[in-house]
């Protein structure tokens, strides 16, 4: 009953066939996108409010994020524009998923509301 990415993501081609990052637009408010380098690591954007209404989506997406992907995923919450406590909690459930699954979630550019 996880959280499937497919579901709500819709997957572009970009440049020779490139494939451009998977995007989630999880509720109104807030869109998740995830970029796998060729390296490896994977990068999760967020855009918008990380609340009540999208932290349990929000969580599922990047869930399936740390098991697709093993290793270090970064959480770039460079563009949140809110966070209540349900979306801190959330924060705290992805890292706890990554510890328990071997990895390790780190964030990336932390609004001054975060820190």
């Amino acid at each position: 009953m996880g959280h499937n990415v497919r579901d709500t993501a819709a997957v572009e081609a970009g440049p020779a066939g490139q494939q451009l990052p998977d995007t989630a637009r999880l509720t109104g408010l807030l869109t998740l996108s995830c970029r796998v380098s060729q390296a490896g690591q994977s990068t999760v954007t967020f855009a918008g409010e990380l609340d009540a209404a999208s932290a349990d989506q929000a969580y599922g997406y990047v869930r399936d994020t740390i098991d697709a992907h093993p290793g270090q995923v970064l959480l770039d919450v460079a563009g949140l524009s809110f966070c209540d406590a349900r979306g801190l909690g959330a924060l705290a459930r992805m890292s706890r998923h990554a510890r328990q699954a071997g990895s390790r979630v780190h964030l990336v550019a932390p609004p001054p509301l975060l820190v």
